[in-house]
């Protein structure tokens, strides 16, 4: 079973120019937990069971939602019944704003036979179409395997309430008319949360803690310096002070520079043993054009060439979805995961320089590629090229920094943002928000 978290980071920049002095301000980032899984019993358990959203922010319209488990029952089925609750079991309660009633069937892939499932707004016996009730039938009785499939609606309204789980009960039946008795197949429970403030937790039977923060924690530092979970994260913003073209500016920026010496902060604890994703995507402006998921001017029209693209007078920072060594005067923006911080994790051992830690970062998010904690080193280099390399896509692909095949007890990625100007590159406020997505199967 899978369990998607999704949550925002906003990065803003703003620089001035007084009297021949540039200033750029970094600040950051909001990051949003999203989703947990949940099982009931029923006729049978839907195995590996997920939830994955295209969307956490609350109240979101058109949102996808993929649905993927595995049927134990190897007979028809040719009927679903998807129920959203508060609660995984028990009277069921709708969760505020969340509506199916647009809800259109997108795609499919694994299921046996040739016809397609199809939103049934009408329903029969056992599913009532509702704004939290989605049925879906087909006329098709090829008996299925037990093999993994998913099936996609899309034109859903997320739930309006901030930091809140909701769960959704999946039923199959064995006609198309979602007839009880005999020809329930098979029950389970996923469950997924919105949350658009800095911590969250979704808290159910299986955890789930996700959250984003700041930090003065490097990788290997004092354990005071490091929440002991999520519910103690804090801070909001990452300052990498005042940008010039002597110098690249790598958090965390000391108060001299302008900075606030502080990192960002990605914190996870989960207990599935099926593994963990985490990713982030650049949200896309809605005014301006071209490279609307870098840090920008709000509403610039930048240039349209494919970044890396050298061009610094347009009010977008450059920026390369390719690990890249950064160089002072050479105008760019990148992200790089400089450690894992073990000094909460008290389930197993857990030591970032020894290479003992589950949350693995991805290649082209891994700082110098070590495990050293000297790979922190980049702050203010100061007229030189960086030791690690940074990444960032603009595209608003979903671009996965890390992951663990395991469980994770509270191991903490300390981002590092970076980034350098052009002598030429435009005055003003620079922005760009990030959404972060975790997601467990359980």
């Amino acid at each position: 079973m899978k369990k998607t978290k999704r949550s925002s980071l906003v990065l803003r920049a703003k620089k001035h120019v007084f009297r021949g002095s540039l200033y750029l301000v970094i600040a950051a980032v909001v990051l949003v937990p999203v989703i947990a899984n949940k099982m009931v019993s029923g006729a049978g358990q839907i195995a590996l069971r997920s939830l994955a959203i295209d969307s956490a922010i609350p109240s979101d319209t058109g949102v996808g939602y993929t649905f993927t488990f595995t049927v134990v029952a190897t007979s028809t089925v040719q009927s679903l019944k998807f129920e959203a609750c508060t609660t995984a079991v028990n009277a069921c309660t709708a969760p505020a704003g969340l509506d199916f009633s647009a809800a259109t069937f997108t795609s499919q892939t694994g299921w046996q036979g040739g016809t397609n499932f199809a939103v049934d707004a009408t329903g029969a016996n056992t599913c009532t179409p509702a704004a939290n009730v989605l049925c879906s039938n087909r006329t098709d009785a090829t008996n299925q395997t037990a093999t993994s499939r998913n099936i996609i609606f899309g034109g859903i309204t997320n739930p309006s309430t901030v930091n809140v789980s909701f769960f959704v009960r999946v039923s199959t039946f064995a006609d198309n008319a979602y007839t009880g008795g005999a020809n329930i197949q098979d029950y389970g429970v996923t469950a997924s949360a919105v949350v658009q403030t800095l911590n969250a937790t979704a808290a159910v039977a299986e955890v789930l803690n996700f959250c984003v923060g700041s930090t003065a924690a490097n990788a290997g530092t004092a354990t005071s310096l490091i929440p002991a979970d999520c519910s103690a994260v804090t801070g909001t913003s990452v300052n990498i002070g005042v940008l010039s073209t002597s110098q690249v500016n790598v958090s965390p920026v000391t108060t001299v520079n302008g900075g606030n010496d502080l990192n960002g902060l990605v914190m996870l604890r989960t207990n599935s043993t099926n593994g963990t994703t985490v990713s982030y995507d650049a949200v896309q402006a809605i005014s301006g054009t071209n490279h609307l998921g870098t840090l920008r001017i709000s509403g610039a029209n930048c240039n349209g060439a494919a970044s890396p693209n050298g061009i610094t007078t347009d009010g977008c920072i450059d920026n390369n979805p390719a690990p890249t060594t950064l160089t002072n005067g050479n105008e760019l923006f990148g992200m790089t995961i400089a450690g894992v911080n073990c000094e909460s994790t008290t389930s197993y051992t857990c030591t970032f320089g020894a290479g003992n830690y589950n949350l693995v970062r991805n290649a082209s998010y891994d700082g110098d590629g070590t495990n050293n904690a000297t790979n922190f080193n980049d702050t203010n280099a100061v007229a030189g090229t960086t030791t690690n390399q940074y990444a960032w896509a603009d595209d608003g692909t979903i671009t996965q920094v890390a992951a663990s095949s395991t469980y994770v007890d509270d191991e903490a990625l300390i981002l590092k943002l970076a980034a350098t100007s052009a002598l030429i590159t435009p005055f003003g406020t620079y922005t760009v928000p990030i959404d972060f997505i975790a997601v467990t199967t359980y």
